[in-house]
């Protein structure tokens, strides 16, 4: 009996930290500095087939955008992890819990297709102003399990929650998953990757170079002892130049750069 029992405390054990370590996946941070504004992305997964995807203007008045993802869905078709579009405006998302509650926007209009969703977002807005506007037209609290972030060219910022939408404008800010309404920085920085990138903010000189947004990307990695397991695809987005530098399971001396506009025009 005393063994049965050890036993079912074990596997109890053992679902609590694979559920833990599934809502402890993902880390950015955005920094603006000198003018620009420099987007960096650990895509922290169990998924091993990372890719990057391009996406020329859908309609007139629309935007070319770049996309990370690894998770396949519905239609053969990959969930948006990362992007940024021809005007600068860039995402992340990163998994985190908040308490479900009744659906305040019951009369908004629904989300049927997630990658539609979410690509439509960068093909037809600019900045973090009309993504707030774009936004708000939908029921987003479908996005229970998710928080996004989107950093525009000047370097604001708007969090997205299943519930509410926090701006922001700070030069320097750093995300994991947590939902900033309902976590205290107290709480957060039990998040060692958090922690690791909110202390590298204060004891390195800011930049918005792509040295030290790498050194900041592998110091907020993680690695686990498992195939595909830990940082996958670090993506960083610069806001200016309209590129990206990826790197693939946290080797950062290997970076291979896109030019989006090179992309698009392909």
């Amino acid at each position: 009996m005393k063994i049965k029992k050890a036993h079912l405390i074990l596997f109890a054990f053992f679902l609590i930290t694979l559920f833990e370590n599934k809502i402890k996946a993902c880390s950015m941070y955005k920094i603006t500095f000198d003018g620009k504004t420099m987007v960096g992305c650990n895509h922290d997964t169990w998924f091993s087939t990372p890719k990057i995807w391009f996406e020329n203007a859908k309609k007139p008045n629309e935007f070319g955008a770049s996309f990370t993802g690894a998770r396949q869905v519905g239609g053969n078709r990959t969930a948006p992890q990362s992007g940024m579009n021809e005007k600068g405006l860039a995402f992340s998302r990163l998994v985190a819990y908040y308490p479900k509650k009744e659906n305040p926007f019951p009369n908004r209009l629904k989300i049927g297709n997630e990658v539609d969703y979410l690509t439509d977002i960068l093909h037809k807005c600019a900045t973090v102003k009309e993504v707030k506007k774009y936004i708000k037209q939908y029921d987003h609290s479908i996005f229970i399990e998710d928080i996004f972030i989107y950093i525009d060219s000047l370097g604001e910022y708007l969090i997205i929650e299943p519930y509410q939408l926090i701006n922001g404008n700070d030069p320097n800010y750093v995300l994991a998953n947590f939902c900033p309404s309902i976590t205290d920085n107290e709480q957060a920085r039990k998040m060692e990757r958090y922690r690791n990138g909110e202390d590298f903010l204060k004891t390195h000189n800011v930049k918005s170079s792509l040295e030290y947004c790498t050194a900041m990307s592998d110091t907020m990695h993680v690695c686990r002892s498992r195939n595909g397991d830990g940082t996958l695809l670090t993506s960083i987005w610069d806001t200016k130049d309209k590129s990206v530098n990826l790197y693939f399971y946290h080797s950062y001396d290997t970076a291979v750069q896109f030019s989006l506009a090179e992309e698009l025009a392909k």
